[in-house]
């Protein structure tokens, strides 16, 4: 019975073998036929790892953006290959492979297949990505606050803060180096009351432009900025000084530049303060005989809880104006002077028929000034009888006018006494129209020839007139 099998199945042996491979040969083609092998693109984006070997290097890599896509070809099946799709691949460049040329620096990119990667075909599975390398910079600024916008009409702006207030920007040392500031700005425009806002910071170079960030990584991309919203007032600043000029000069008036400034502050400490004083011990005009200026910083003579409104006002120019004084004499007729506390029972009679004053000043002041602006006024309070000198006291401006001597002579005679004297009575009247000091009105002891002893009679009378004098003008 096995024999009778094994003939039949080597009979023809031929025909059968090539029967079979035709058999197989037509199964394949009816199943490529069904499923054939095909190829097909795909585009992924490159996935960087351990990129942090970069930074331990101190280095900052960058990637150009026609680079940061690989594309590639896939073979398989139509059925594996048309279920893939670009999320079905990652390209993978692992910066720990960096090979560093002296022209070009390569990391090798790996395709992976995430399914099916045993029935699929990847055309260059390996390729190659150029890496630019730069010196790494890493630096914190401080972010300024900034004000956009005025206040409302009285009120100014007042403390300003930013949280957080500290930004840490790391990149290529070529563009870190350029940023001069980190500013994050808040509108105040026509506020009266404190604000707060979430703003982006920015940063700024040297020339106040921006600088661009696709390159950098910010530890903070908003911060809050907050913005105070106080009362301002504008007042005059006024200079005090110390000292006296050289003499015969005179200060003539004491300015600052700017002549007044804009604080700041709760409006309660505002409405006490009326100017802003520079203290006399700041300016010395000691000695000085010309005009002068002296730079003063004004924050240091605000009161607490007040500052300027701009901080460029702080520095005050302060000009002393110093001029010469002019003499003038003003030639005073004695009628026109007044007598105060004359005792009754006595009159007065001067021994010159007219007085020189002399009046230091400025030429404009003392063109004004005139004689009878002096009004000369003699005090003669406490006086007895006989010859006597005292100063004349004025009334002039003491801040325009500086008055030289004014003694002046003249002797009180009492009534009873003049009655009986008859040279007296007829003693001639002084001469209006005549200036000079030759006519004077001659002396009440003069002319009387029937004393006992005139001789010594006189020299008693000179001995009490001189000593009258001086202590007339002692007690001045």
């Amino acid at each position: 019975m096995l024999r009778n099998v094994v003939k039949i199945l080597t009979r023809n042996l031929g025909l059968k073998l090539l029967a079979l491979v035709f058999a197989v040969t037509m199964w394949m083609a009816v199943v490529n036929l069904d499923d054939p092998t095909i190829s097909r693109r795909f585009t992924v984006a490159i996935t960087i790892e351990n990129e942090e070997v970069i930074e331990a290097a101190n280095k900052y890599y960058e990637i150009d953006a026609e680079s940061a896509n690989v594309t590639f070809n896939v073979l398989g099946k139509r059925s594996y290959v048309n279920e893939m799709s670009n999320a079905d691949f990652k390209a993978v460049a692992d910066m720990s492979k960096l090979i560093q040329g002296e022209e070009e620096n390569i990391v090798p990119v790996e395709i992976i297949a995430l399914r099916h990667s045993g029935q699929l075909t990847i055309s260059k599975r390996t390729r190659q990505l150029k890496v630019i390398l730069e010196d790494l910079m890493r630096q914190a600024f401080v972010i300024l606050p900034v004000a956009q916008g005025e206040p409302a009409e009285g009120y100014a702006l007042g403390s300003m803060t930013v949280e957080p207030n500290r930004l840490w920007v790391s990149g290529p040392k070529e563009v870190v180096s350029k940023i001069d500031a980190v500013k994050a700005a808040i509108d105040v425009s026509n506020m009266s009351t404190d604000i707060s806002d979430s703003v982006v910071p920015i940063l700024l170079d040297e020339e106040g432009e921006m600088v661009d960030t696709t390159r950098l990584t910010l530890s903070l991309d908003i911060v809050t900025v907050k913005a105070g919203i106080v009362s301002q007032k504008t007042v005059p600043i006024k200079v005090n000084y110390s000292g006296k000029p050289e003499e015969g000069y005179e200060v003539i008036q004491a300015t600052a530049d700017p002549a007044e400034v804009t604080i700041k502050g709760k409006s309660d400490i505002l409405n006490s303060i009326g100017a802003i004083t520079i203290p006399e011990d700041v300016i010395n005009v000691e000695g000085a005989k010309e005009r002068f200026e002296q730079k003063v910083d004004l924050n240091q003579y605000l009161p607490a809880g007040v500052s300027l409104n701009k901080s460029v006002e702080a520095a005050v120019t302060v000009t002393i104006d110093i001029e010469q004084l002019e003499r003038r004499v003003f030639t005073v007729p004695v009628r026109n002077i007044g007598v105060d506390d004359l005792r009754e029972g006595y009159q007065i009679e001067f021994n010159d028929r007219n007085v020189d004053i002399e009046v230091y000043g400025l030429a404009d002041d003392l063109d004004q000034l005139t004689v009878s602006a002096l009004r000369p006024v003699l005090d003669v309070s406490g006086l007895a009888a006989g010859r006597h000198v005292r100063r004349l006291e004025l009334t002039l401006d003491n801040s325009k006018y500086v008055v030289g001597e004014t003694a002046i002579s003249f002797t009180i005679i009492s009534e009873d006494n003049n009655n009986g004297n008859d040279s007296q009575d007829n003693r001639p009247e002084p001469d209006e129209d005549t200036g000079t000091d030759d006519n004077t009105v001659a002396d009440p002891d003069e002319g009387q020839e029937d004393r006992t002893d005139p001789d010594t009679e006189t020299d008693a009378r000179e001995g009490q007139d001189t000593s009258a004098e001086q202590e007339d003008l002692e007690d001045e």
